[in-house]
């Protein structure tokens, strides 16, 4: 595991190095290498290692899905948004820098996150095919279709459907493009490509949910959901119900990992995050 992690992080810090502009320079350093798991590239590497292809490949679609994590924090913390002043523990790019110098880091880290599929070291139809990817998952109707929806629910009666979709669309669409970068660099069969993204769906929602559940009992930094009007599994069906829910995610999960993949990297990561 130490090893993906060096190469998700050298791939980092050759991207922020390259950042011309002192102040910009400031500005993403402190969002990318200011903690977080790096559990998105983590799953693409891990997957790529647990089907014996190299890794390496990886890094830099790797080190794209972080950057594309770190902007959509971003962009969450700001006033327009969810107006959290901290993130892991430390003032939000917004509070540190300003909102002006937040939103144009953030807008790097999007658009060079591009660049950074397009450097993979494979074929170009390889790299062009991640492209696509990205831009489904994280786009309109992806991620930022999501976080519309979820800015949108504040203070409105939701339904468990429409939670589920929000959740779909704002959290399970990036570690879909995560899982899903590993199945196009290894090449595998239409069908466990399939299986992988039923993987992706169960693994986001079961993340999310604890994320919720965590949220009820402990809050570290920011606003919680409850202060923020924001509708979550726990708030609409219950903490129990809630739990079971997570339950059989994680489940399903795990289910299809130990299938697909064995007990390996993949299969260590998601029991250490769930």
């Amino acid at each position: 595991m130490t090893e993906l992690n060096k190469l998700i992080e050298e791939a980092l810090m050759e991207y922020a190095s390259s950042v011309a502009n002192p102040e910009l320079k400031k500005a993403i350093n402190y969002a990318l290498f200011s903690g977080g798991k790096r559990l998105r590239p983590l799953l693409l590497l891990s997957i790529l290692a647990d089907m014996d292809a190299d890794v390496r490949v990886g890094r830099y679609p790797a080190a794209a899905i972080e950057m594309i994590h770190t902007y959509s924090l971003i962009h969450d913390d700001l006033p327009a948004m969810d107006d959290d002043d901290f993130r892991r523990g430390v003032p939000s790019l917004h509070k540190k820098y300003g909102e002006a110098l937040a939103i144009l880091a953030a807008d790097a880290l999007l658009t060079d996150s591009f660049e950074m599929f397009a450097r993979t070291p494979a074929d170009p139809e390889t790299a062009l095919a991640l492209i696509r990817l990205a831009s489904r998952y994280c786009g309109g109707n992806g991620m930022v279709a999501g976080q519309v929806l979820d800015i949108l629910s504040v203070d409105k009666k939701i339904t468990l459907s429409d939670i589920e979709t929000i959740y779909e669309r704002k959290t399970t669409d990036l570690f879909s493009l995560a899982v899903l970068s590993a199945a196009e660099i290894a090449g595998v069969s239409d069908e466990t490509r399939g299986v992988l993204e039923d993987f992706s769906r169960y693994f986001g929602l079961a993340f999310q949910i604890k994320d919720d559940l965590d949220d009820i009992y402990i809050q570290i930094d920011g606003k919680s959901d409850l202060e923020s009007n924001k509708a979550t599994y726990p708030i609409i069906v219950g903490i129990e119900p809630a739990k079971e829910i997570f339950s059989e995610y994680k489940e399903k999960a795990l289910g299809i990992v130990k299938k697909t993949l064995g007990e390996k990297l993949t299969h260590q990561i998601v029991l250490r995050n769930l």
